[in-house]
């Protein structure tokens, strides 16, 4: 869900985002509705051809009482 939100967020098509980071359209399609698992390094493409900062963490869960 974050690709589509990023990509639509700068107003992208799959096509666009996909003549920009070389990355075919049907493989964002595939990210796109869960179809295919993503690398850090495909995300890091997908990132940059959106001019965005790829940021992956962990964050400690609350503990319960």
């Amino acid at each position: 869900r974050a690709i589509i939100d990023a990509r639509t967020s700068n107003n992208m098509t799959q096509k666009e985002l996909a003549e920009k980071t070389g990355i075919a359209q049907t493989e964002i399609s595939k990210l796109e509705n869960g179809i295919r698992n993503p690398s850090i390094k495909l995300l890091q493409r997908l990132a940059e051809g959106m001019d965005m900062v790829l940021n992956v963490s962990f964050t400690p869960r609350e503990k319960s009482r």
